[in-house]
């Protein structure tokens, strides 16, 4: 056997497991945009729910805003997940119901604002071990959109100070 059998070549690195080089697993990946997409419907329907019993205009116009960007994160994660080839579930999650528990619709809004910040840690923490670049893209819009979200309701809550 000669000596340069025990050599691999740089070009099969790309033929290595992906958690060699620091990056997610397909499967991690799948795992993790199925977690953000339970929130994201938590997400929308905490917003649907809360607009009924906002009490006023600006309460339900900012509800409808970060619904919007929540129903906007759902549809580009359900698209994510089939191009990894996997079916994304029909799950919510459960802050949804946490969330709606909460009387005072000034700490429902600062509980929503903590689920968008944890929303926004994951996908940060994630966005450096992503190698498949539809999916960065899609999650780097979702933590722009998310970033925003906080700002606005932090904002709004601010006024009313």
């Amino acid at each position: 056997m000669s000596d340069d059998a025990f050599y691999s070549s740089p070009c099969m690195m790309v033929d290595t497991d992906p958690a060699y080089h620091g990056f997610l697993t397909k499967e991690e990946i799948v795992e993790l945009l199925s977690t953000l997409l339970r929130a994201e419907r938590a997400g929308v329907r905490i917003c649907v729910l809360s607009r009924q019993d906002a009490p006023s205009h600006r309460h339900r116009r900012l509800l409808r805003d970060i619904q919007r960007d929540e129903a906007a994160s759902c549809r580009g994660l359900m698209e994510s997940v089939k191009i990894l080839g996997a079916t994304p579930d029909k799950a919510v999650g459960d802050f949804a119901e946490k969330c709606l528990a909460i009387d005072g619709f000034d700490e429902r809004l600062r509980f929503l604002n903590r689920g968008q910040g944890w929303v926004t840690k994951r996908i940060a923490e994630a966005l450096p071990k992503i190698r498949h670049s539809d999916v960065q893209r899609q999650l780097a819009r979702m933590l722009d959109n998310h970033r925003r979200n906080i700002d606005s309701i932090n904002a709004f809550l601010k006024s009313f100070d």
